[in-house]
């Protein structure tokens, strides 16, 4: 369904990497491979239950917008109007659909439920209009700092809808697939355009020594201050990784990667009983202390990474993590609190045990440059997420928003 692929043109189009979920597109070589096995299905109880009635044909959804009993023309029709941009009903529609799923999926809510309680209704309008703001926070920052698309992004937007068009046979398709989408052929461009605005803000204010950036000098000496970031390698042996597995999982177990291996062990170890649970920590925690023992005998730490670890992000253990105090990146508290308590070389010599995560032996380090400079754009991206984050929030929060006049007469029922 388009509805999937939406959700991805929208996440693009959000600030970054928190705003919207996405998912993968079903293409219509899909959807028909799925209507043949229906039919097959459907063939196959006729020969037992004798000729069946005609068959339904599919009602998509039309747009509507119905206030008290009478339908209004929507096909000019602002429905809001945020720091002057306006919202056409169509665009608005969208985002009203898009959230109503989100609510029966993540909340279970339904129209009845929304019918029923025009308090929960207006509450949800509040989400929709939050979620549109959040779009419009793209646009204010490109309007007003002079950024606009040009004929590279513009054959991008074209590129992405044609593309777009190609997983379908027939115009026909790709128009049903956006009505049920509750979508538009304009709004549905109008999402590129925005996901390949953002793209341009962001690289042109928020990276590349840009004005919401972090400069590259600035983050040189951040980074290199041991009181704002700590780079550690640690030893993380987990609970789970002592949990016993059954003969068929065993078998060909060396043979696994690191991810397949902790897919296992997870695995096992969710199916254990309390009791069962706490002999796999305990297990855990002597084969930590004994990998303590050995690195605080001065045995090389790398080399005790590669043996004993059981984190995906050091199998390259040279690499280590950078970590910054006010802990930008959410590492588990504990961690973070031991690495910052060492200087560069040291070992911790006691434990870090987490409820989440299990037991930790930690080394901080000294930073490395060359791997810094070499990677200084996505570590800067990482570092200034919170205060891009804040930015944003602080854009959408001063939007002033003006509804138009059927606004406060809106139902479940109006909008369709």
């Amino acid at each position: 369904m388009i509805k999937k692929f939406a959700a991805l043109l929208l996440a693009l189009s959000l600030c970054a990497g928190s705003l919207a979920s996405c998912a993968g597109k079903d293409d219509g070589k899909d959807s028909k491979a799925e209507s043949v096995t229906a039919e097959q299905d459907t063939t196959a109880a006729e020969d037992d239950a004798g000729p069946a009635g005609p068959v339904q044909e599919e009602v998509l959804p039309v747009a509507s917008l119905t206030v008290d009993g009478k339908e209004i023309d929507t096909a000019n029709y602002t429905m809001m109007t945020v720091d002057g941009i306006d919202i056409s009903f169509d665009e608005f529609r969208f985002y009203y659909f898009y959230n109503l799923d989100s609510y029966k999926q993540n909340y279970g809510v339904t129209e009845d439920a929304l019918r029923d309680n025009q308090v929960a209704y207006n509450s949800f309008l509040s989400e929709v209009v939050r979620a549109i703001k959040q779009e419009l926070v793209t646009d204010k920052l490109a309007a007003e700092h002079g950024i606009v698309l040009d004929d590279e992004d513009q054959q991008v937007v074209d590129n992405n809808m044609q593309n777009a068009k190609a997983n379908y046979d027939s115009e026909e398709e790709f128009q049903k697939d956006m009505q049920r989408a509750h979508l538009t052929e304009e709004i549905y461009k109008k999402m590129f355009v925005r996901a390949q605005t953002y793209n341009k803000v962001m690289s042109t204010l928020f990276a590349n020594d840009g004005e919401f950036a972090t400069s590259h000098d600035d983050f040189l000496k951040m980074i290199q201050d041991p009181e704002q970031y700590a780079h550690e390698v640690h030893i993380m042996i987990p609970f789970y990784s002592q949990a016993e597995l059954d003969d068929s999982t065993a078998e060909g177990y060396d043979e696994l990667t690191l991810s397949q291996k902790i897919g296992a062990k997870s695995a096992a170890y969710s199916a254990l009983d309390d009791e069962a649970k706490e002999t796999a920590k305990a297990k855990a925690k002597e084969v930590a202390e004994e990998a303590l023992e050995r690195a605080k005998n001065g045995e090389d730490f790398n080399k005790l990474v590669e043996e004993y670890g059981w984190d995906i992000g050091l199998e390259d253990p040279t690499k280590g993590y950078y970590m910054k105090k006010d802990n930008t990146g959410g590492y588990p508290e504990d961690l973070l609190d031991a690495a910052f308590s060492l200087k560069p070389g040291e070992v911790a010599d006691t434990l870090v045990e987490n409820d989440t995560f299990g037991y930790f032996i930690v080394k901080r380090i000294e930073p490395d440059m060359d791997y810094v400079n070499e990677n200084i754009d996505s570590m800067i991206a990482s570092n200034d997420q919170p205060a891009i984050q804040e930015k944003f929030t602080e854009i959408m929060d001063a939007m002033e928003v003006t509804y138009c006049d059927v606004w406060n007469k809106l139902t479940i029922d109006s909008i369709t």
